[in-house]
């Protein structure tokens, strides 16, 4: 008797989660695509597709396959199921509003970060929303590897060693600029130093241009919720100070979500 399944879990949901991550990561694909990339028979890799298109996971536009918009209705309820993730949009916006920066709010999952919520300010902004692809642009719901941002190290900070080595011995340390940490003890120093300092720092680490500072959001039980970051243009650095007025700002922001955590349930005024 044959089993569909691997020692973690089964084989044929794995591959269909498989599927939908080669199609994002092309921005759509063919049937004919999926099959030379998995090496599976054209029967099988239609079956996958056909069973997700038809539950409303993937959308077909004419040979191509995308992801469907069902994730966009898992996504909002996986991100508003959570009071300390609904107070962080808060605090997020109202970050972003006082500084008139880049702020957002991220997540450790599955050994990245991934954006819960973030604000952005068109004279500001980093990106074309016109021109780019779905694939380029930074939103709610992006991924980025936690070694090359502010926010992402700053959750690195909190892990023990055998789990960063563990997220590290998954993912790597792929260089986005010249200035990513692309090796072990650099990493390990500069973990060090958030933890003594209370911040993480990113120095043009992920986008040439723009250094930002990350704090994590512990939940009353002390375990990670989350990190708040805010990006500060390179060039206004020296003026402005970088690891002082914004740091200073991200950390108060940092403290008082978690002073609104502790406050419980009963208080909150979110609708």
């Amino acid at each position: 008797m044959t089993t569909d399944s691997t020692r973690n879990g089964v084989k044929t949901t794995e591959r269909s989660f498989e599927l939908v991550a080669a199609i994002q990561r092309r921005d759509g694909a063919t049937l004919a695509e999926l099959v030379s990339e998995f090496d599976l028979a054209k029967s099988t890799v239609y079956k996958h597709l056909s069973t997700l298109a038809s539950h409303g996971y993937l959308e077909k536009e004419g040979e191509q396959y995308h992801v469907g918009l069902k994730f966009h209705h898992h996504g909002e309820y996986a991100r508003l199921r959570k009071r300390g993730y609904r107070l962080a949009g808060r605090t997020v916006r109202d970050l972003a509003e006082r500084t008139d920066e880049e702020a957002d709010f991220v997540v450790e999952n599955d050994g990245r970060t991934i954006t819960v919520y973030e604000s952005y300010h068109p004279q500001n902004s980093y990106r074309d929303d016109l021109f780019a692809t779905a694939s380029d642009l930074s939103h709610s719901g992006t991924y980025y590897h936690m070694h090359s941002t502010a926010a992402g190290k700053a959750l690195l900070a909190e892990l023990p060693d055998k789990r960063v080595d563990a997220v590290v011995d998954r993912w790597g340390l792929p260089a986005r600029t010249g200035n990513t940490i692309t090796d072990r003890e650099t990493l390990r120093d500069d973990l060090s130093r958030t933890r003594d300092r209370g911040y993480a720092v990113a120095d043009e680490e992920y986008v040439d241009g723009l250094c930002a500072v990350g704090v994590a959001v512990t939940n009353p039980d002390g375990s990670p919720l989350g990190a708040l970051g805010m990006s500060v243009p390179t060039y206004r650095r020296e003026s402005e100070g970088l690891e002082t007025e914004a740091a200073a700002v991200v950390v108060e922001a940092a403290s008082d979500l978690e002073d609104a955590l502790r406050e419980g349930e009963k208080t909150d005024p979110i609708s």
